[in-house]
């Protein structure tokens, strides 16, 4: 569905631009601004680009688009007389958002009619985040997941669901890591990493399918198990009615 969505949303956007036109008479100063390297852990990162107005009557910037939760813009709000520079603030957040971005802006001006497109690009350079900020849920011996409940949805007869489970080791040292099922369910599918290397952090993936006997979903509990040592803290499994 939130494919559905974002195709028909990209149709729109591409369909509202086909009918405007590029501007001759607002340019930009730069098209294109390369960040470079971006340190996440540096936080939000801003450039400013100008425009100016060539033509002979003054222009008025009607909106900004980024099209992106990333990126948020402030623009010059008073028309910008000919001659003159109007200027975009444009800011890019790369708080979880590893590796090289192109990101593309669209100014609209002349109530909307024409329009002048300009891009920021960069490369974020990764941290590694605090465990409680990915992995909020602490399970004792240095165990941190990233859930406590696997929600499954009402599936049917023979139907299956999938949901990954992302899971920290905090401790300086590895641990082994192994999972309990009570009360027992052959239903519930998972391959359990064993060794978690010190300060490790990863995924798992618990599959999960219904009897074809037409037996309902009951819940139940999975315990952690690390270094032999089942944890008194569970992961609670429920079904959806």
């Amino acid at each position: 569905m939130k494919r559905i969505f974002f195709i028909l949303l990209t149709l729109l956007i591409v369909s509202g631009i086909s009918a405007q036109s590029s501007s001759k008479v607002f340019i930009p100063t730069e098209r294109v601004h390369n960040f470079g390297k971006i340190m996440e852990k540096e936080g939000k990162a801003s450039t400013i680009f100008y425009f100016k107005n060539i033509g002979k009557k003054p222009i008025v910037i009607e909106n900004v688009s980024a099209w992106c939760g990333c990126t948020t813009y402030s623009f010059t709000k008073t028309p910008i007389k000919p001659g003159a520079k109007g200027e975009v603030k444009v800011t890019y957040n790369p708080y979880n958002r590893p590796g090289f971005f192109s990101k593309e802006i669209v100014v609209l001006t002349e109530g909307g009619s024409s329009y002048t497109r300009v891009w920021i690009k960069g490369n974020v350079i990764p941290f590694l985040h605090p465990v409680t900020e990915d992995y909020p849920y602490a399970f004792g011996q240095g165990l941190y997941l990233s859930l406590k409940v696997l929600a499954f949805g009402a599936l049917r007869k023979g139907e299956s669901q999938s949901i990954i489970l992302r899971y920290a080791n905090n401790n300086n040292k590895q641990i082994k890591l192994t999972f309990k099922v009570e009360p027992e369910n052959a239903n519930i599918k998972f391959i359990y990493p064993n060794i978690i290397s010190a300060n490790g952090r990863s995924k798992m993936t618990f599959t999960y399918t219904t009897p074809r006997n037409g037996r309902s979903n009951k819940n139940f509990r999975i315990y952690p198990v690390v270094n032999g040592k089942k944890l008194s803290k569970a992961i609670d499994v429920t079904f959806l009615k």
